[in-house]
């Protein structure tokens, strides 16, 4: 059952082929075993909270799902491409984030798709039905989507992250990279100076340090020497 709590009354929907509006807010809670012959759900602007439940994926006749204007969070369900037979789905004006499952891009007969104003983050999915629909407002008020048909670059884009702030994703590790890199020579340099000026103090050492090094090359040459001939 679809039900909001409007004080005392519980609104129950059930075996209906449409649901439409109703007000009052509270959790979106439901069953599908009652649903399944649902065609279209339309609760768009009724303060609802929580999570998409799992369930609505299983409603494999739903033409049209319409949440939009809500208080909704979590992620799309990654079950959405089970909607084989929606149209129009609008899940626009919430709170929902992270990536846009790739199972999105299954829904062939999707003509309408409106997932503005969340905090959705990451590469727009494309292929079949999903690549015809070129209307960047789609999208829009989601800073951290990338990809066509927005004009934000996947290679270059920052990602925000849980609490807001933003950081490269892709260019990352490069970063961490060139850091590793920059450092290998001047550490090189800090340890010669260490040990040169180490020796300096330990006449005892130095001697012995550099004998092994005449030992080394001696053993060395006659090795090369040998093998020459």
């Amino acid at each position: 059952m679809v039900a909001s709590e409007l004080g005392t009354d519980l609104w129950v929907f059930s075996d209906f082929t449409w649901l439409q509006n109703f007000k009052g807010g509270g959790e979106l809670e439901y069953s599908s075993r009652n649903l399944l012959r649902v065609k279209s759900i339309s609760l768009s602007t009724n303060n609802l909270v929580g999570e998409i439940p799992d369930g609505i994926m299983d409603l494999v006749d739903l033409q049209t799902l319409n949440l939009s204007h809500n208080h909704l969070t979590g992620r799309i369900p990654e079950k959405i491409g089970n909607l084989k037979q929606v149209e129009s789905l609008d899940l626009s004006m919430n709170e929902l984030f992270g990536a846009i499952p790739e199972s999105l891009s299954a829904l062939n007969w999707l003509n309408f798709l409106n997932l503005s104003h969340n905090k959705l983050s990451g590469p727009i999915p494309s292929g079949n039905q999903i690549q015809t629909l070129t209307d960047p407002s789609i999208y829009e008020g989601n800073i951290g989507l990338c990809g066509k048909p927005i004009p934000n670059d996947c290679l270059e884009h920052k990602l925000p992250t849980e609490n807001g702030h933003i950081h490269d994703d892709i260019g990352h590790g490069k970063s961490n990279w060139s850091w590793f890199y920059a450092g290998i020579g001047p550490g090189y340099a800090v340890g010669l100076l260490g040990v040169l000026g180490f020796l300096q103090f330990k006449k005892s050492w130095c001697y012995a340090y550099f004998r092994f090094l005449e030992n080394a090359y001696d053993k060395i040459c006659v090795t090369i020497a040998l093998k020459a001939n």
